[in-house]
């Protein structure tokens, strides 16, 4: 793990990535647990002096994973990746003695890298590093030419050319060297070579950079080292000639969904794809895979992504939009281009609010690459239009059971999917149930697979049924299946082409009675996967009673255990199981389990919010839900055994529990919705995710005026004025704050006027009504000592002592920050210690008091990256970027703008613009 940490180069590893590199067989049942293990060792190995309950540092939990982050010197993959970065700036200078000297020291350095560790051989990051060192190697030898000193790269040009006989550049290389040496027919004899070999073992002539080499040699009235100069750099592909140039460093996501052992049929589809990769030269590819629901089309995206990801060299990203889910819900671009920039290396809190920024991000980074994108279950052509990249040699696959003419216009390429023939819905149903099982002759095998239409779906199913059941002969399954056949409607399409209802009720109806009640309940989750303890609420029992169930389900084929502990369900068995709860269980019953569902995330995120945010006023919840709160719902007292732990929930459940929250509305559970709302704050915070921080206050404060209960309005009041401060947009943040705090008012709630007064403070503040802002931090922190809350009068000190900062009175500034973080230390508020760190370095400043100013905020940004706040981080590195500048240090200042600058550009922050203008002043 170690390993895998480390070749990210410090950006953040998912689980699932995790997952599959350490069990490339298929991971054990407690694969979560193990990881957490594994990552505690490493945290004590690389932290021994960290104390128990703080945040590490060294390996975080940041979106949905890990990440290493140690300094570059411990890791050479580090040194090799800067070497090749210089290489690239020198070559594209023209410095060829430069390029040589580089790509000397970088080769030196390269060797087959984890190579001790077997699993990871396979890992395409490993497979990048090849491909890397091929690509220096090919500067080397140009530089090598081009300065005279052929001879010296002979030796390793000839030994790659014989190690890689079909890779045309290899022999390519190897005919420049021979060239320039002035061996003419050892340059012929290698072209003769490459040609026989290529024709003879896969039937294709030499490509456009053989044949290039070829007619140099032909050229015998120009000096051998012009002709070298006018030729163009030798690239390095994988597999296909039409694919150009690798990237400049490989980020390798490879997000694709498992591969189907038994995929069968569909060999006309899959050329028709194969021959599409050859027009991605001058544009991206898209193609929509259009068809009924269960004929196969994601199956087929995924098998052919899988045989295709060699013309791919830089990796694969998925992305599940929903369009077709039992929920009715829709995926939209803003959450699959949030999934795809982390996927890509941006870090969760480096990813911008505004769409626009997000899309521009996403498109600059696959600039220059060869990446395949696949976008499943798409319902309208919005959703994916703005993730179509806009460059050349990418290639996206999209699905829907709509024809999607809009994309089709632009461009696309249509495939549409049929049902399967007579001979491919044989061949795949007989290749799952084995030759075994072939008994009964070939008239019943007919009658099963005529009975399920030509969808592979529903093949699936049977043979999945076959195959478990080897006690039940195939003529006796058919006859099963026949007098089934008139117990349910058709479960059709919008054609009425097929009915594979029956298929699913037979498979159904043969559950034991707890598996079946779970099947049908999890028709009432919201969201396309499920944890085990979230089925276990919907039940009602402990999660160690429901695993066997949910195994039995994931046998039957009507779930899957994408990862250890959390479950999928193909959108059609879905939509079967939902239609199942509302005609099998009564209103009662239903209600009762989703109540469970929704309280179940309640609880998990109040406790994870607690760890995350521990010095948050707790507000004035309702007594009925303190008492929801304390019940057990089948889960241990504490899940969380860390902050890291619980952001990690966050972070895994983050989409499911916005889905849940819509769903908690439209069926009545308001007083869940406002909790869940208020649970997710800091997490949404912490993440920069303030566009659906205030939709869900929107609905939350819905929710509350529903409760008609005052004090849930005035707290949701303010978290969505906390939201639109974010967002900047400060006359819907005034309002929001007037109405929570005329209800506060109006409760007698000092805590929440005081909260909601602080937050007047920062708007009046951003808005330069500095004055205004004074007097209503001093209200807050007279407020807050009324109520005896000592973390909100620290925070309410420290505004008090930025105000005077910002009104030049920077001498009582530093006494009331002094006093302020002396209380925060004292409670341990890290995160209200950062921002005062940060008042005192903005009043050393506004003294003349630059190192003491720099101090302090290397102070606060330690602690602000410790807590994860990156909005507040680039405020304090654009004032210490100020610093430096006032005390002479330019360099240094501009160091600091440039960083900050990187952080609001990412968040798609106003502020950017203030920061890009100190840099061009």
């Amino acid at each position: 793990m170690l390993a895998l940490l480390g070749l990210a180069e410090g950006r953040m590893v998912g689980l699932g990535e995790i997952v599959d590199a350490l069990w490339p067989e298929g991971p054990p049942r407690r694969a979560l647990n193990i990881i957490q293990t594994h990552v505690k060792h490493l945290r004590r190995m690389l932290e021994p002096d960290r104390p128990p309950r703080e945040a590490s540092h060294r390996l975080p939990f940041v979106g949905s994973g890990y990440r290493l982050d140690v300094d570059s010197a411990a890791i050479d993959l580090l040194e090799f990746r800067r070497l090749v970065s210089d290489a690239l700036t020198a070559r594209s200078d023209g410095d060829q003695a430069r390029v040589w000297e580089l790509t000397g020291k970088a080769l030196r350095l390269w060797q087959p890298p984890a190579a001790d560790l077997p699993a990871l051989t396979g890992n395409p990051k490993v497979a990048a590093l090849d491909i890397e060192a091929q690509l220096l190697l090919s500067w080397r030898v140009d530089a090598a030419i081009l300065e005279g000193r052929a001879e010296e790269v002979l030796a390793a040009v000839r030994k790659q050319a014989h190690d890689r006989p079909l890779d045309e550049h290899s022999q390519v290389h190897l005919m420049r060297c021979y060239f320039a040496l002035g061996r003419r027919a050892d340059a012929f004899a290698v072209f003769d070579k490459a040609r026989k070999l290529l024709v003879s073992e896969l039937g294709v002539h030499p490509g456009a950079g053989l044949v290039d080499a070829y007619h140099e040699l032909l050229e015998s009235e120009r000096p051998a080292d012009e002709q070298l100069r006018a030729a163009p750099a030798s690239p390095v592909t994988v597999a296909s000639p039409a694919l150009g140039n690798p990237p400049r460093w490989p980020l390798l996501p490879a997000q694709l969904p498992p591969d189907v052992v038994h995929f069968t049929g569909r060999a006309e589809q899959l050329s028709w794809l194969d021959g599409l990769v050859a027009v991605l030269e001058n544009r991206c590819g898209t193609v929509t895979i259009t068809g009924t629901a269960g004929a196969g089309k994601t199956t087929l995206a995924v098998h052919w992504a899988h045989r295709a990801s060699k013309w791919f060299p830089d990796g694969q990203l998925f992305a599940d939009l929903e369009g077709f889910g039992a929920s009715g819900g829709l995926v939209g671009p803003d959450e699959v281009v949030r999934g795809f920039l982390t996927a890509l290396g941006v870090a969760s809190d480096r990813i911008p609010v505004d769409l626009s920024a997000r899309i521009g991000l996403y498109r600059s980074l696959l600039a220059g690459r060869r990446m395949l994108i696949l976008l499943d279950n798409v319902r309208r052509a919005d959703q994916v239009g703005s993730l179509i990249p806009g460059s050349a040699g990418c290639m996206v696959l999209i699905t829907s059971r709509n024809e999607l003419p809009a994309l089709v216009m632009n461009g696309g390429r249509p495939l549409v999917l049929g049902l399967m023939n007579d001979a491919e819905a044989r061949q795949l149903f007989t290749s799952r149930i084995g030759a075994e099982r072939l008994t009964g002759g070939s008239e019943v095998i007919d009658q099963l697979v005529a009975t399920c239409a030509g969808l592979p779906l529903a093949l699936a199913i049977l043979a999945a049924r076959a195959s478990t059941q080897p006690q039940l002969s195939l003529s006796a399954l058919a006859d099963q299946l026949r007098q089934g056949s008139d117990d349910l409607a058709a479960f059709a399409d919008e054609d009425g082409a097929f009915d594979v209802r029956t298929v699913f009720s037979w498979s159904y109806r043969i559950l034991p009675a707890q598996a079946a009640e779970l099947f049908r309940l999890l028709g009432l989750h919201p969201g396309p996967e499920i944890s085990l303890s979230a089925a276990a609420a919907l039940v009602g029992v402990p999660a160690k009673q429901i695993r066997p169930v949910l195994a039995h389900l994931a046998r039957a084929h009507l779930v899957n255990e994408r990862y250890p502990g959390r479950y999928v369900c193909h959108e059609l068995l879905r939509t079967y199981a939902a239609e199942l709860a509302g005609s099998e269980e009564s209103e009662v019953v239903r209600r009762a389990a989703l109540g469970r569902l929704i309280r179940h995330y309640a609880r998990m995120a109040a406790i994870a919010d607690r760890l995350i945010a521990p010095y948050r006023h707790p507000g004035r919840p309702a007594a009925r839900f303190d008492v929801v709160l304390s019940m057990d719902c089948g889960e241990v007292d504490q899940p969380f055994g860390d902050i890291d732990t619980a952001l990690a929930w966050f972070a895994t459940e983050y989409q499911v529990l916005l889905l849940v929250i819509e769903q908690a509305f439209r069926c009545g559970f308001h007083q869940e919705v406002c909790e869940l709302a208020w649970n997710l704050t800091s997490f949404l915070d912490r993440r920069a995710y303030w566009q659906d921080q205030a939709v869900v206050q929107r609905t939350a404060l819905a929710a509350a005026r529903q409760l008609g209960d005052l004090a849930l309005e005035a707290r949701t009041h303010r978290g969505l004025a906390r939201a639109y401060l974010r967002l900047g947009r400060y006359e819907d943040a005034a309002h929001e704050l007037r109405q929570a705090l005329g209800r506060f008012e109006a409760l007698g709630d000092d805590a929440g006027r005081a909260s909601a007064e602080l937050s007047l403070a920062d708007l009046c503040e951003r808005r330069g009504r500095i004055r205004e802002a004074l007097a209503h931090a001093e209200r807050a922190f007279a407020l807050f000592g009324g109520a005896g809350y000592q973390p909100g009068q620290a925070n309410a000190l420290n505004a008090v002592g930025w105000c005077h900062a910002r009104l030049g009175d920077h001498a009582r500034a530093l006494a009331d920050c002094a006093r302020a973080l002396r209380l925060q230390r004292l409670l341990g508020d890290h995160r209200g210690a950062a921002y005062s760190w940060d008042s005192i370095g903005y009043a050393n400043h506004g003294l003349a008091r630059y190192r003491p100013a720099v101090r302090s905020f290397q102070e606060a940004l330690a602690l602000f990256r410790e807590v994860g706040d990156r909005f507040a981080e680039a405020g304090s590195l654009a004032r210490l970027g100020d610093a430096r500048q006032a005390a002479g240090d330019r360099a240094a200042g501009r160091a600091a703008w440039s960083q900050a600058l990187t952080i609001l550009t990412e968040l798609g922050h106003p502020g950017a613009t203030e920061v890009r203008a100190r840099l061009a002043g």
